[in-house]
């Protein structure tokens, strides 16, 4: 029966390794691959490079690069290289704007991920008390790992705890995911509808290909709607409108970065909800109740 416990203990805690190490670090490690692509590309065309020249400097294999789907990091750099080219478009301050914003949602990242630490530990911890109640009611001459795994009743209790565990595994799982959010396309359509007029474009081909982008990597497209005011402000003073745009894009961003620095913060509270409504619970699940269970079916009442 020991065994039996034993494995099952380490199979919880396979499940909280995995669930709260899950696919966090990958994506800081793309976020910044593109981010450092991104920079580099950008400092070999401010040296006289040509945009062919750069991505065989850079190792980029071209048609792998041309064909990365949105809404990846990747697949919007090559977006904004295959524009760039088809335009005449200067591509430098896309990029290294792109580069900023990459490195920050990396950073974000990496922050929500470290929140997990506390939690993830605690977890750790609690998910040993079981055992040790256990073996501390048998050495008191009780035994709780027979009604655990041999009664109905310690089996429904086996059930809840997984549940509960579960739930909060996919609880601060979902914590995580909306802290860490990507942020980097906010101000991205902006900067591609600037970064198409430098070309001499049209105003109408511009905000077409900033429509284009937000289609493809935003889900709000509130920032388009503010172009368009910038759009009439232009008009009205005469004031460059690529200047505004990309000095726009940047107070966008600005304002992601605070937003996700916020919800960072906050996260290493949130993490706390999971650990006390469905762990704790857990372990009073299977490492009081059976002792308790046990205590009372081996006490004679008179």
């Amino acid at each position: 029966m020991v065994d039996v416990l034993r494995k099952w203990v380490h199979l919880l805690a396979t499940l909280v390794r995995s669930r709260f190490s899950r696919s966090t670090s990958v994506v800081c490690d793309d976020l910044g691959e593109v981010a450092a692509l991104s920079q580099l590309l950008a400092m070999l065309l401010v040296a006289g490079l040509s945009p062919q020249q750069a991505l065989i400097h850079a190792r980029v294999e071209r048609d792998d690069f041309f064909e990365n789907k949105p809404p990846t990091p990747r697949a919007f750099l090559a977006e904004v290289w295959r524009l760039g080219l088809e335009m005449g478009a200067p591509l430098k301050n896309i990029l290294m704007s792109l580069s900023r914003a990459l490195a920050q949602a990396s950073r974000n990242a990496r922050e929500a991920r470290s929140q997990l630490a506390g939690p993830q530990a605690a977890t750790r911890l609690v998910m040993t008390l079981p055992g040790i109640a256990i073996v501390g009611g048998m050495a008191a001459g009780y035994n709780p790992l027979a009604f655990l795994l041999l009664q109905p009743v310690g089996w429904f209790l086996l059930v809840v705890a997984a549940g509960l565990m579960w739930l909060a595994h996919t609880w601060s799982a979902t914590l995580v995911a909306a802290a860490e959010s990507t942020t980097w396309a906010i101000g991205m359509p902006t900067e591609v509808m600037a970064m198409v007029l430098r070309s001499g474009a049209s105003l109408r081909q511009a905000r077409h290909r900033a429509q284009e982008i937000a289609d493809n990597y935003l889900t709000d497209h509130f920032e388009l709607e503010q172009s368009d005011e910038f759009m009439e402000l232009s008009t009205r003073t005469g004031v460059a409108l690529s200047d505004l745009l990309h000095a726009h894009a940047e107070l966008l961003r600005d304002r992601a970065r605070n937003n996700s620095h916020e919800a960072i913060e906050r996260l290493g509270v949130k993490l706390m909800i999971p650990l006390g409504v469905c762990v704790l619970p857990a372990f009073i699940a299977v490492g009081v109740l059976p002792l308790v269970a046990s205590v009372i079916s081996s006490t004679t009442l008179y």
